[in-house]
């Protein structure tokens, strides 16, 4: 938060846009920047993502504008759920925009949206969809630090549970956990009914229509780490030695197995020149920043993963300084909490639903001294 002499700034940048909110009288910062986060992710639906943002904030500047108009009232947040702005504001489709030019109609309807008035604003009531189905994923997101030794320094785990529902009507559901018990720091979705998981650790909710983040968590320690790293570095007078390896730990088969692999080394940057080799994957050196990729990609099972290699530093130089070397990856159908759904009980409804579940864990700041 910025303070000036008449305002207060709070901003904060997505996919390469800042979202700036200008504010007169201090207060929680928190509560803007909760406000802004919402209109990133409803951004992120009405155009589909934040890669594209920036593009698709110019393209379609008035579909913008309108949604800001609903989601902000008088300076303070009213409509923030999705369907119910869908409801009065359609997204700016190929057919909605060939619709507007043909029958000279507006995006923005004259109907108010049914939620504004109903119990469960969240859920449209006229929900159909022939082939009923909701999915889950649980994505974990580990923030590790190792040290010289190859210890855990610290350890934490965020996890998000992320659900597509496409139900009909108005079902009700129960989801319950195999060890709910260590989660830490849990963040519900308003359509969860917070005192009985207060009380019993079971997520009982009436699902919003779509996409959406049911809960996120924290689980500290006591995880399974898919993979490790193990540098050294040996600097002497006017040069060096580098030697890492990269491997994964247990067994893990299929699609667990660690994708995407990439070990960050940074190099002292008054190196003037880098011999290295490896025998899994490539590497790429960037001659300003002087850091090293090494991209490993998929873990191969026959063998462990090795770079090694020699720095020319100028003559007489010591090296002080000890690279702390990062690690980028992510293991599909793994979960290093071993955090599983035992159960997904429906009812207020007829149809028997399809109902999916899926695990993945990657990186966060995945760092280990040396």
């Amino acid at each position: 938060m910025i303070a000036s002499t008449k305002y207060f700034l709070v901003h904060l940048t997505r996919g390469g846009i800042s979202y700036l909110s200008v504010i007169k009288k201090d207060g929680s910062p928190l509560f803007v920047m909760e406000a802004l986060q919402r209109i990133v992710e409803v951004f992120a639906e009405y155009f589909g993502g934040d890669n594209n943002m920036e593009n698709a904030v110019k393209g379609h500047f008035s579909t913008v504008y309108q949604v800001l108009d609903e989601m902000i009232d008088g300076g303070f947040p009213s409509t923030t759920e999705i369907n119910q702005l869908k409801e009065m504001i359609k997204p700016p489709t190929l057919s909605q925009k060939l619709l507007q030019t043909m029958s000279d109609s507006f995006a923005v309807s004259d109907k108010m949206a049914m939620g504004l008035i109903s119990k469960i604003p969240w859920r449209r009531s006229d929900v159909k969809y022939v082939t009923n189905e909701i999915y889950f994923d649980i994505v974990e997101s580990i923030d590790a630090i190792f040290g010289e030794n190859q210890m855990v320094v610290s350890c934490n785990v965020y996890g998000e549970i992320k659900s597509n529902c496409q139900l009909s009507d108005m079902p009700d559901l129960t989801l319950t956990f195999n060890k709910p018990s260590f989660l830490d720091d849990v963040s519900l979705h308003r359509c969860v009914r917070i005192h009985r998981f207060q009380r019993e650790r079971i997520v009982s909710f009436v699902p919003p229509d779509g996409a959406f983040s049911l809960l996120s968590y924290r689980v500290r320690g006591n995880t399974n780490l898919p993979v490790y790293v193990k540098p050294a570095f040996h600097f002497k007078p006017g040069g060096g030695s580098v030697h890492v390896m990269c491997g994964t730990k247990g067994s893990l088969k299929g699609e667990q197995v660690p994708t995407d692999v990439v070990v960050i080394i940074p190099f002292p940057k008054n190196i003037i020149s880098s011999t290295l080799t490896c025998n899994v994957g490539t590497i790429r050196q960037d001659q300003i920043t002087k850091v090293c990729r090494w991209i490993i990609g998929r873990m191969p099972s026959d063998k462990t993963p090795e770079l090694e290699g020699t720095i020319s530093l100028p003559p007489d130089t010591v090296v002080d300084e000890r690279p702390t070397v990062t690690c980028e990856f992510q293991s599909k159908g793994y979960s290093s909490t071993g955090l599983k759904v035992e159960g997904l009980a429906i009812k207020n409804v007829r149809y028997k639903p399809f109902k999916g579940v899926r695990n993945m864990t990657k990186a966060g700041r995945f760092q280990v001294r040396t």
